[in-house]
C-alpha cells in the first residue's frame, strides 16, 4: 500500500491523520491523491522495467474524488501514461464513503471495475455500516481494520474475525488483515483463512 507522510523541516515526520482532514475540508485532498497515484505509477513502471513484472500496489481514494473529479478517466490516463495495467494499481476506499450517495458511489465503482481496477474496502469494522455495505457493493477485497485485533487470547474477538473472513469468502472476496505486528496474530489469521496480512 502506498501511504503518504509529511516530512516537515521543523516538526519532522507528520502522520497523515494530522493533515488529511484539513485537506478534505478544502478539497485539496484530490491534488494530494493524484500526486500519490502518480508517484505510485512511476514506482510500478520502474519495478516493471527492472523485474519484468510487479505485485500490485494499492492507493487510497478520498470520498471527495467521487464528486469533484472525473475519477475513472483520471486513473485510466495515469495507468496509460506509464504503460501499466489497471490491475497493477488497486484502489482502497474507506467504508464511510459507502454511506453517502450510494447510487453515485456504486455506479463509479462499477465503472472502475469494468475498466479493470480492483476495489478494496479499507478499515472494515471501524464504522457502523459494514455489513449493509457488503450486501450492496460488489467489492474485490476486504481489509479488516486493526481495531479488531487487540487481544490474542480473546475468544470473542476470534469468533468475530472468523465470521468476517467466512462472510467475505462466501461473497468471493479476498481478505487482508491490517496492522498485524505479532507472530501470534499471523498464526491466528492464517488459521482463520485470511489471505493477506499487512503490518502497521
Amino acid at each position: 500500500e502506498s501511504l503518504v507522510r509529511w516530512l516537515h523541516p521543523k516538526f519532522g515526520m507528520i502522520p497523515s491523520f494530522k493533515f488529511i482532514t484539513v485537506l478534505e475540508k478544502n478539497n485539496y485532498i484530490t491534488r494530494l491523491d493524484y500526486y500519490v497515484w502518480e508517484k505510485t505509477c512511476q514506482l510500478l513502471r520502474y519495478l516493471k522495467d527492472k523485474n519484468g513484472s510487479v505485485l500490485p500496489i494499492s492507493v487510497n481514494v478520498s470520498r471527495v474524488n467521487f464528486y469533484t473529479t472525473n475519477l475513472v478517466s483520471n486513473l485510466l490516463e495515469l495507468v496509460e501514461k506509464y504503460n501499466l495495467e489497471p490491475k497493477d494499481l488497486q484502489l482502497e476506499i474507506t467504508e464511510t464513503v459507502y454511506t453517502e450517495e450510494k447510487q453515485v458511489i456504486y455506479s463509479i465503482i462499477s465503472e472502475l471495475q469494468e475498466a479493470g481496477f480492483k476495489i478494496l474496502m479499507d478499515d472494515f469494522g471501524s464504522g457502523y455500516s459494514s455489513f449493509s455495505v457488503l450486501t450492496n457493493a460488489d467489492l474485490n477485497t476486504l481489509k479488516i481494520d486493526r481495531s479488531l485485533f487487540q487481544n490474542e487470547s480473546d475468544t470473542r474477538e476470534r469468533i468475530l474475525v472468523r465470521h468476517i473472513v467466512e462472510t467475505a469468502k462466501e461473497l468471493e472476496m479476498k481478505v487482508i488483515a491490517e496492522g498485524v505486528e505479532t507472530r501470534g496474530y499471523v498464526d491466528i489469521l492464517k488459521e482463520l483463512g485470511c489471505d493477506y496480512i499487512q503490518g502497521f
